[in-house]
């Protein structure tokens, strides 16, 4: 209802069984603007995934606490566990920073104590969100090129798929042929329909090639278009000075932590969607 839209057929209930069974959200029944929306879609799609992200990451505060903007989403690549937030204050100079909870509860003995401040982990993800988002614009025109290129060979594409539907077209009449050989020895009708199924075989691979060499053009443009949509959502993202909670939530699902030797820290971030997961290394900064 906060978007304008009404949703009935959630659940059904027996009064006489006295059960209530959920309904899968594709058979409910939606109404579209069955009333003024609250808030636009975007908006509420925004804060769903916050809210399934704190959910499933087990995020909470103190009634009246601040949830700090990485809680739930740093794990310690030594231990496995969930790193918290810790607010700073030296010399009046505030800031948050993020500790392995095993150190942090424990000591020494369970883990190191590696610590990463909330204003490098903002800078380690615009980074990242930058080069990602150059690679996606570096395929996308990989794909342009797969596409002119498609064009330039459509005829030479063109010929191959007549040629296919000629060989199906020969193969069924071949199986005709066989069908009939199989009614009059019926004593051999095993080999006739290994002979059937071989041919049937070679059709379904034939057809499939067809299909490829349609489908090619489409899924290359749409597969562009997807890359576009994705660097452009990406540019709106790196456009504003500070990245939302909303936008770094749906962009980045955790970030794993490890302390080398050196001090240094290996931070990998694993994306949401079809994106690669990236790695950096920073170093601690001396207090």
């Amino acid at each position: 209802m906060y978007t304008g839209t009404l949703v009935n057929h959630k659940t059904v209930t027996s009064k006489i069984y006295k059960t209530v069974d959920v309904i899968p959200p594709e058979e409910q029944y939606r109404h579209e603007n069955f009333m003024p929306a609250i808030i636009d879609k975007e908006t509420f799609e925004q804060a769903q995934v916050l809210l399934e992200s704190r959910l499933r990451s087990g995020v909470r505060a103190k009634f009246g606490n601040t949830i700090h903007r990485y809680c739930g989403m740093i794990k310690c690549a030594e231990c496995g566990a969930n790193f918290i937030a810790k607010k700073r204050t030296v010399t009046g100079k505030s800031w948050v920073e993020y500790t392995c909870n095993s150190n942090h509860r424990y000591g020494n003995e369970y883990c190191t104590a590696h610590t990463i401040r909330e204003e490098q982990l903002d800078e380690i993800i615009h980074t990242e969100l930058a080069m990602l988002c150059q690679e996606i614009l570096d395929s996308s025109q990989k794909y342009d090129e797969i596409v002119r290129e498609w064009n330039k060979k459509k005829p030479k594409y063109d010929k191959m798929i007549k040629d296919y539907t000629e060989k199906i077209a020969n193969l069924k009449v071949q199986i005709e042929q066989v069908i009939i050989e199989r009614i009059n020895d019926r004593e051999h009708a095993k080999v006739y329909n290994s002979m059937i199924e071989k041919r049937e075989v070679e059709i379904a691979e034939l057809m499939q090639k067809i299909e490829d060499c349609r489908k090619f053009d489409e899924l290359s443009k749409k597969r562009r278009d997807e890359l576009m949509s994705t660097a452009e959502l990406l540019d709106e993202v790196l456009f504003e000075p500070y990245i939302s909670d909303a936008n770094l939530r749906l962009l980045v699902r955790k970030i794993n932590v490890h302390e080398n030797e050196d001090g240094s820290l290996d931070v990998n971030l694993e994306f949401n969607g079809d994106f690669k997961d990236s790695s950096t290394v920073c170093f601690e900064i001396d207090e």
